[in-house]
């Protein structure tokens, strides 16, 4: 068939065909065999890197458990606020890092001749109870008997501590080799982590294992290894000590050592590390150039092996010490794991509390939080880890980060030039102190009064958990003490920033997502946000402080106005990226997620705005399934932050700190399911389908280029901490204002849930009708309660604050679902039992495409419509009548919402209608043709 007779076809079989009330359109053209077009079987849904993924881990309690996995080192035990740290995985071998590599822990079996390394166990359960790894393991060697393993880090020194266990053994005849060795202090490009340094930098390599010297005394032993460390760079201390008479020299540093303790029935001596095909070569070897320490234990059922590795500067404690030593780290670890506790219907979000607990703990290194736990171990005042002090009760670390950097903001000069850098093609400000951005306001990125320039704007970051940490104390104190630095910085953001004093701001390097961003000087949505906020609680704390507010509300009000004015764009729904500065001055409508959360974030949109800004995340950027065999599919998915193209680092990936400030905006929004759905799809796949359990990573599997990368990164952690508190249990608390905000986000189909942290208890049930809430607050000063609770019935039978009658209303500008809210004065406990009664609230039956021009119909059972609003003009004629709206579709195609206000027995609320409008006719390709054939697929699109 030549491509004329193609054609000719294609006009031919175009014409419509209206059947039962459905336009279908559509034609296959194929080569003239006689066959007929038949449908394809359905495509399974594609592997994401080519890779099928299993449900690694699964929930039991507060563990993390798998059988038989295959990762080694991926899950890092933390314990005395330094770089030290104990790399575990699923398979029991075990490594120190000081930092630097500082030797791998490995065991084996001995048993009749026969001998196994642990890793290589026929059954190995591993379960990571925060802040330990445990392991069941099970062999042909043990016969019906099993070996109980598990490993700590030590609380009051850098060290680890290992405790083994044998039941049903018989005596005498299985013994435990160890092995311990290979330390080096070399330091990996991004210390170890997974997702870009090898799992076999931890391995126990006879290379790593040259120029390790043991000595042996009993049952301990030393090791010394690598290179002394560098002196510190001091001009004066050399220059003193050369300028005494006679010269005093400058002692070297000695070379670094790792001091153990073995059980004092071990059988030990040095082997060669070049002899580990198996434990029996291992321990039949001697000394070598490759030296690595090995002992054999005969076991008994029942008794405790336990074993110690530590650096030095703690006093290596007697064996008969270390139950002691062990009780004491265990306490250490269930008291940090504890601090946050959370009970649901959901074991998979039942495992969160210790996790996050821990997390959070490994981020803080006195004075300031840090970028990551183990890569990018470093302080900053950006980006969302210090989020996370607050929301789990560390308000002294708060402080001490806020004031560490506090110091190290700059007070002069006034002003400074402005200077490009033309090494970098004037790509950046040039990085030197005293020009326009390293000028009075700058806030450098080390804490102390470590003056520095740093190519970041990480004043923004700091600067709003900052206040967020005062309205979440309420501490004027510190607050009349910071001020200064709150005015010197936004008169810093305002210089540098808003120049033409439009009320807009450029975004310079300023958030977690700008390694590549820029904006040539724009309007831009999520820096003028910040800037909203700052200003406004500024406002409100210079009212407090005796200030003079006016500078910053009318600033704020200047900046609030003109991103509803420029920015937001009414018929599309949501605020554009940015707006150029020169020529036609174009706004760019592909919007970053984090121009959307950062907006509602910082209270910018009302609520109407607020939905069709994430109706715009809904239809238009990428969702991305999550699907492993083990985990039912139920519609698990997650974000790119954006969807721009090509691919470049920073500005599109599949981050888990974006998706989760993302499900943060749902929850403001009061969207809860769509909050949850995307909150849980973020936490499955971090924490039970990564390669570390438990782990709060930076980038996800599904990330185009980097895929899984990091463990236990701040700036997830911040936000996954704000999420759980403000977002799943809706715990604002507004201490300046004097005001506890509740409005609880959990599922509907949730009858109960609990969440302690040290400020406060949070406990709901529900039976048939009846919700009941127990709340205890611990705050530093009593608030009273504004209790805003989405609406299960049209109907309230009665309310009661501690057994006395609630006052209540219905918050009728709520959108998306009906909300009352209860108001009660401080106390010491809030015990809410709300009794519903009538129907549950109407939802709107709408049918998701519309052909343009269509008509558009939507009935409500029991609700009454009272007024309609079309913010994006996509309806004409709208007309309510009673229960019943009537309008024809208008407008381009796209993702479109209106809203109908609705009363409801004692109810009323706005419900969205979202819907998109198509085309009524749409051709689109099946599948790419073959060269041999022309074809066309078809699209079926409701005909009202």
């Amino acid at each position: 068939m030549s491509r004329s007779d193609c054609r000719k076809t294609f006009i031919k079989n175009s014409l419509p065909t209206l059947v039962a009330g459905w336009l279908v359109v559509g034609i296959v053209c194929l080569l003239s065999t006689g066959a007929q077009a038949q449908s394809a079987p359905p495509t399974p849904p594609a592997l994401w890197h080519d890779q099928a993924r299993t449900l690694r881990y699964r929930p039991d309690g507060s563990d993390f458990v798998i059988t038989n996995g295959n990762k080694r080192f991926t899950r890092a035990l933390y314990g005395t606020n330094t770089a030290f740290r104990v790399e575990t995985g699923d398979l029991p071998e075990f490594a120190l890092y000081l930092p630097g590599m500082g030797g791998n822990f490995k065991l084996g079996l001995l048993v009749d001749g026969q001998s196994k390394w642990l890793i290589e166990a026929d059954s190995i359960e591993a379960r990571y109870r925060p802040g330990a790894m445990l392991y069941e393991v099970k062999d042909a060697l043990l016969g019906a008997g099993k070996l109980q393993l598990e490993v700590l880090a030590q609380a009051d020194a850098e060290g680890m501590l290992v405790r083994a266990t044998f039941d049903g053994v018989p005596a005498g005849k299985v013994r435990l080799l160890w092995a311990f060795g290979g330390a080096t202090g070399k330091k990996f490009s991004r210390d170890g982590d997974i997702g870009a340094d090898p799992e076999s930098n931890f391995y126990l390599k006879p290379e790593y294992c040259q120029g390790n010297v043991f000595e042996l005394k009993n049952n301990t032993f030393r090791l010394t290894f690598g290179a002394p460390p560098k002196p510190p760079k001091n001009e004066a201390l050399v220059a003193e000590a050369a300028s005494k008479k006679p010269p005093v020299a400058i002692i070297p540093a000695a070379r670094p050592t790792l001091t153990g303790v073995v059980p004092p029935t071990s059988e030990t001596h040095i082997a060669d590390a070049t002899q580990q095909a198996s434990p029996a070569q291992l321990y039949a070897s001697q000394n070598s150039t490759t030296p690595v320490l090995t002992g054999a234990i005969k076991v008994k059922a029942g008794e405790a092996l336990y074993f110690t590795i530590q650096k030095p500067e703690t006093a290596a404690p007697r064996y008969n010490e270390l139950p002691q030593v062990w009780t004491r780290a265990e306490a250490a670890r269930q008291k940090l794991a504890n601090r946050v506790r959370v009970q649901t219907p959901d074991p998979y979000i039942n495992t969160l509390g210790g996790a996050l607990s821990i997390a959070a703990d490994a981020i803080w290194q006195d004075p300031a939080y840090l970028h990551g736990s183990i890569a990018w171990r470093m302080p900053l005042n950006g980006w969302r880890g210090a989020y996370t002090a607050d929301p789990l009760g560390w308000h002294d670390r708060a402080q001490t980060h806020f004031r560490s950097y506090a110091k190290s903001q700059l007070t002069s000069p006034a002003v400074g030039p402005l200077v490009m850098d033309t090494a970098l093609h004037l790509a950046r400000h040039q990085e030197k102190l005293g020009t326009a951005v390293f000028s009075s306001g700058y806030i450098s990125r080390n804490p102390g009064g470590d003056f520095r320039p740093h190519h970041y704007d990480m004043n923004l970051v700091y600067i709003d958990a900052l206040l967020r940490h005062l309205r979440w104390t309420g501490d004027l104190t510190m607050a009349r003490e910071l001020w200064p630095v709150l005015q010197r910085h936004l008169a810093w953001e305002k210089r540098n920033f808003d120049t033409d004093n439009d009320g807009l701001y450029d975004a310079y390097a300023a958030i977690w997502a700008s390694d590549a961003l820029q904006y040539s000087g724009g309007a831009v949505t999520h820096s003028s946000a910040y800037n909203y906020l700052a200003n406004k609680v500024a406002a409100e704390l210079a009212t407090r402080l005796g200030q003079n507010p006016e500078p910053y509300q009318q600033e704020a009000t200047k900046i609030h106005q003109a991103l509803n004015a420029r920015l937001w764009m009414p018929g599309q729904g949501w605020y554009a990226e940015y707006q150029d500065a020169l020529g036609l001055k174009q706004l760019h409508p592909a919007a970053a997620l984090w121009t959307v959360y950062h907006a509602l974030d910082s209270d910018v949109p009302d609520a109407f705005q607020a939905y069709q800004a994430l109706r715009y995340v809904d239809t238009s950027i990428p969702h991305i399934p999550v699907r492993a065999t083990g985990l039912p599919d139920e519609g698990y998915h997650l974000l790119s932050t954006t969807n721009w193209q090509p691919y470049d680092w920073s500005i599109n990936n599949v981050a888990l700190a974006e998706v989760l400030h993302t499900t943060l905006a749902n929850w403001q929004a009061g969207r809860t399911d769509e909050a949850f759905k995307l909150w849980k799809s973020a936490l499955l796949e971090s924490m039970y389908l990564g390669s570390s359990p438990g782990n709060i990573q930076q980038v996800s599997f599904y990330d185009a280029h980097r895929g899984e990368l990091y463990r236990d990164f701040a700036d997830p952690i911040g936000v996954a901490s704000r999420t759980l508190l403000e977002g799943l249990f809706g715990i604002v608390p507004d201490a300046l204002g004097g005001i506890l905000t509740i409005r609880p986000g959990l599922p509907a189909a949730w009858n109960n849930a609990a969440l302690s942290v040290p400020d406060i208890d949070f406990d709901f049930k529900r039976q048939g009708q009846q919700d009941a809430y127990t709340i205890t607050p611990r705050f530093a000063q009593p608030l009273r309660l504004r209790m805003q609770v989405q609406a299960q019935a049209d109907d309230i039978q009665s309310i009661t604050v501690n057994g006395q009658p609630g006052k209540w209303q219905a918050l009728e500008a709520a959108v998306g679902q009906p909300v009352i809210e209860i108001n009660s004065a401080p106390a010491a406990k809030y015990e809410v039992a709300i009794t519903w009664q009538g129907a549950a609230p109407d939802t709107a039956a709408i049918a998701p495409v519309y052909a343009a021009n269509s008509q558009l119909e939507v009935r409500f059972p029991h609700a009454t419509i009272t007024k309609v609003f079309d913010p994006q003009k996509a309806l004409r004629n709208a007309t309510p009548n009673g229960s019943t709206l009537t309008a024809q579709v208008i407008g381009s195609t796209g993702a479109r919402t209106a809203f109908v206000q609705l009363r409801q027995g004692g109810l009323s609320w706005w419900a969205p209608l979202p819907f998109e409008i198509q085309d009524a006719v749409k051709i689109i390709a099946e599948k790419a043709p073959s060269r041999m054939a022309c074809g066309f697929g078809y699209r079926i699109i409701r005909k009202i």
